[in-house]
């Protein structure tokens, strides 16, 4: 000891085995006035970690300061010299790693009285390099190049430096750790531009901050103060989050949002006014007021737009933003959505207001009963399941009403179900759809559609239209180029008036097409065609070849070939439609020969229901409760269509409660080539399955009835023009003419009568004169002026039986003041044939005194006879001599009376008129 009482100790080397620990330097102890010590230590640790101490102390305390002059690589051995309290040890022995400690300060003061305390009064600075801290287990571990540590007031200051968590960069966020407080206290100030993706969620998560999104866009700009009791982890949170433009995923979408101020004070989350966009289809305005630890919160929406272009689906805002609020309740989350417009392609649908219950567990949302109204689509309930994770919707419409014209809901109203899973929507229905149109029955069955991102397809939908149009119909219709096939089996279109008009149990192919924004089906088997443009459509059907053979309706009436088109546009009512066709059976004629090509031009009042058409622009047809037909300057071909009345009847009975009028002005009836029945005026009317006509021209008239196959004809009166249109192989001068025909359509008597006439030209008279005159023996009965002034006929008369296209003739008469002609035989207009036994009588007391005897004369008391064969041709027939014989013919009168009488239609003519 010094005579000043001071004691200095020298230490060469002390060592502690367990710690790895040396120690040499000097020790001074002063008790002059008290006791008071002084130290200087060098300290070795594990033969690396070199240390300087200074220690200066008296009885109540002592004063420390440890220094490094370089950087210490193991700091875990330092602090493994002192028992530290766990709490303390782990964060500053576990939480750290870093490659070096730089010490830059290292000191305080220990009372020895409150050793327990000691750490608080330690001021300690230094800078960890390659720092990796882990400040919560749980979560990743803040990395730096370099941080400032300083340990102050039992306070553990941390500074990052260029730090990174979960690859994002810390900027100047530090964090503190405060063991002066009863329980250890960690202040995180988090202050960085960030993106709130899933790691930085479950960051604030394991702080019971929830956020009900995650970002996948754009950055943050994030000030948030955390203080975290590390003993029982409650936390106190405040701070604000700014993004100018981010995109976030919330409910399965991704949105768009700008100017978005996020603040959060505690488990408060509150968002004002941020802006948010979800692709091209919809913009709001949104606002938060959210308490996670009373699970309570609300999430408005103010929708200005949402258009989906893809759907042709969009909001119609009218006064105000469309209002949703998602509110959130430990009773249950739901959504309020108020009533609102929407525009699906050009149609209005109104939804009222909905109050969806919300699971934000499952993610799931059940919509309740809800009315969609279209003023001109119709009125559904909608209700059913909508999951966001994964999609899927599992939804039931209830159809209410429809509200196209003509088009009705039949009890019960239908149900559909659509189905949402994995991209695709099914809709279907397993009940029976009944539909009521234009007050008539349709079904439809077994509907189910497939609709996904690509395609849309259905497969054997049974579809009936009032036991008229039936067919099973499968579709695959391509979205993506807008074209497809639909497969139509079993189609069948018949009706009670036409009978069957198409069937056929063949598979039927159309072809869809989208192009140009027309929609095309087509066919090529049947060489059919259908185009709709939205304002009208168009059916065209290019061969009716190609339909002939399965249409019943095409092979009754015979309609073999040709085209036909019908069209529609959208704001008329009516169908206009149009037939061309070189038709079986030709009702028109020219004046020498039929007309084979048919244009007919109509329309179909849909409002009426009565249907307009011209044939060939000549001939006018209206068809409502009756059919109307008015023809001018029109040759008719009466054979042709006797023919065609023939041959339906055989097919089926002609419907009794068919009305139809004709009238035809300046028109004719054609029979053959150059002969027909000229007229001013036809009436026809067919009621109760009978037909009766009249028929004039200039002072001629003649009725016609037909019924149950029994014919009656009957005309007078009519001129020279008249009966020279009718016998082409003649020419009249004057005259009268008068007929009667009864019996069938196909078999039939009749006789004519002709009076006062001059024939100037007749086939069969030509050549009988003509070999009159190369007949010496015949000149008795020559003419020698009919050349040039004709003969002059009392009465001429004709009595025939028609069958098999053949008449048979069984009187022939003319009377003329110079020659009688009687006759009979038979001829055919079809063949072109004629066999008659002519007899021509002239009086014995003329001009000619000189009279052969030969086997072809007959002398009687008053006249002389000769009989004639003519046979051939009717246009020039052949004549010989035969023969003479004896041919008696009965009188007109009798023949007419016996005609006219079963039908009691006219009274016998007086003695005068025959």
């Amino acid at each position: 000891m010094s005579k000043n009482g001071s004691l200095e100790i020298g230490i060469k080397e002390l060592k502690s085995l367990n710690k790895k620990l040396k120690i040499n330097g000097n020790f001074v102890i002063n008790t002059k006035k008290e006791l008071t010590f002084t130290s200087f230590l060098n300290i070795t640790i594990h033969d690396n970690e070199k240390l300087n101490l200074y220690v200066h102390g008296n009885t109540q305390k002592l004063i420390y300061e440890l220094k490094s002059d370089k950087s210490i690589k193991n700091t875990k051995e330092i602090v493994n010299i002192f028992d530290l309290d766990s709490n303390i040890k782990y964060w500053v022995y576990d939480a750290i790693e870093m490659s070096s400690l730089s010490i830059e300060s290292f000191g305080g003061w220990i009372e020895y009285k409150n050793l327990d305390k000691a750490y608080l009064n330690l001021h300690a600075k230094a800078a960890a390099n390659d720092l990796n801290y882990t400040y919560d287990q749980k979560l990743a571990p803040v990395k730096s190049i370099k941080t400032d540590l300083e340990f102050k007031n039992g306070v553990l200051y941390i500074r990052p430096k260029q730090a990174y968590s979960y690859d994002f960069f810390l900027d100047k966020s530090w964090l503190k750790i405060d063991f002066s407080k009863k329980s250890e206290l960690l202040t995180l100030h988090l202050l960085f531009r960030a993106q709130a993706n899933k790691d930085i969620l479950a960051l604030l998560e394991r702080y019971k901050i929830k956020l009900p999104f995650v970002q996948k866009k754009g950055l943050i700009d994030t000030d948030l103060m955390l203080e975290v009791d590390l003993r029982t982890l409650d936390v106190e949170a405040d701070g604000s989050f700014y993004a100018k433009e981010a995109q976030i995923e919330y409910l399965g979408l991704d949105i768009d949002i700008s100017d978005a101020n996020v603040s959060l004070k505690n488990t408060h989350v509150k968002v004002d006014n941020m802006a948010a966009k979800y692709e091209d289809i919809a913009a709001a305005d949104v606002y938060l007021i959210f308490d996670a630890k009373e699970s309570k919160g609300k999430l408005a929406f103010k929708f200005d737009k949402i258009d989906s272009k893809e759907n042709n689906l969009a909001l119609s805002i009218l006064k105000k933003p469309l209002s949703a609020t998602y509110t959130i309740t430990p009773k249950g989350d739901f959504i309020s959505i108020d009533k609102s417009t929407w525009r699906y392609k050009e149609q209005i649908i109104n939804a009222e207001a909905m109050r969806i219950p919300f699971d934000m567990k499952n993610l799931k949302a059940y919509i309740p009963k809800t009315t969609l109204d279209s003023p001109n689509l119709g009125l559904a309930l909608i209700s059913g399941d909508i999951f966001f994770k994964p999609n899927r919707a599992d939804l039931n419409i209830d159809l209410l009403k429809l509200h196209y014209p003509d088009i009705k809901l039949n009890s019960p109203h239908p149900s559909f179900h659509l189905l949402y899973k994995e991209g695709a929507f099914v809709l279907s229905s397993k009940k029976t759809i009944l539909l009521d149109i234009n007050e008539k029955t349709a079904t439809v069955e077994n509907l189910a559609f497939t609709i996904m991102p690509e395609s849309i397809k259905a497969k054997s939908i049974s579809l009936n239209f009032d036991n008229v149009i039936k067919s099973t119909l499968s579709l695959d219709y391509n979205l993506k180029n807008s074209s497809g096939a639909v497969n139509l089996q079993n189609s069948e279109i018949k009706d009670d008036y036409f009978g069957e008009i198409f069937k056929t149990d063949e598979n039927i192919e159309l072809f869809i097409e989208q192009k140009n924004n027309k929609t095309i089906i087509s066919s090529k088997k049947h060489d059919f065609e259908y185009l709709n443009d939205g304002s009208s459509w168009i059916v065209n059907a290019n061969s009716i070849e190609k339909i002939f053979k399965d249409s019943e309706i095409l092979k009754k009436y015979d309609l073999t070939n040709g085209s036909f088109k019908i069209e529609k546009k959208e704001n008329q009512q009516n169908v206009k439609f149009s037939i061309s066709s070189n038709y079986k059976y030709k009702f028109l004629t020219t004046t020498d020969k039929p007309i084979e090509s048919y244009l007919i031009n109509g329309k179909y009042d849909l409002n009426t229901k009565n249907t307009n058409l011209t044939i060939n622009n000549t001939v006018y047809v209206q068809i409502g409760d009756k059919i109307k037909i008015e023809a001018q300057d029109t040759g008719i071909n009466i054979k042709e269509i006797i023919n065609f009345f023939n041959k339906t009847e055989n097919k089926t009975d002609m419907k009794k409660d068919i009305k139809l009028d004709f009238e035809a002005i300046n028109s004719y009836l054609y029979l053959t080539k150059d002969k027909c029945i000229i007229s001013d005026k036809i009436n026809l009317k067919y009621l109760d399955g009978a037909i009766s006509a009249e028929l004039s021209h200039n002072k001629g008239s003649a009725f016609f009835t037909l019924k149950n196959d029994k014919l009656y004809i009957y005309g007078g009166e009519f001129n020279d023009e008249f009966m020279n249109s009718l016998f082409t192989l003649s020419k009249f001068k004057g005259g009268s003419f008068e007929f009667v025909i009864s019996g069938s359509t196909k078999e039939y008597s009749g006789t004519m009568y002709i009076k006062e006439t001059t024939i100037l030209d007749y086939k069969i008279l030509n050549n009988i004169l003509a070999f009159v005159n190369t007949v010496p023996s015949l000149i008795t009965f020559s003419l020698p002026g009919y050349n040039k002034k004709g003969i002059a006929a009392k009465k001429t008369y004709l009595s025939f039986k028609f069958k098999d296209d053949v008449y048979n003739i069984s009187d022939i008469y003319l009377e003329s003041k110079e020659i009688e002609i009687v006759g009979r035989g038979e001829a055919s207009i079809e063949k072109d044939s004629i066999d008659l036994d002519l007899n021509l009588r002239t009086d014995l007391g003329s001009s000619i005194s000189k009279i052969p005897l030969v086997g072809h004369i007959l002398l009687g008391e008053e006249s002389v006879s000769t009989s004639l064969k003519i046979t051939g041709s009717l246009e020039n027939p052949d004549v010989s001599t035969q023969i003479a014989k004896d041919i008696a013919v009965a009188p007109f009168n009798i023949i007419k009376r016996t005609l006219m009488y079963p039908f009691g239609l006219f009274k016998d003519d007086e003695k005068s008129k025959e």
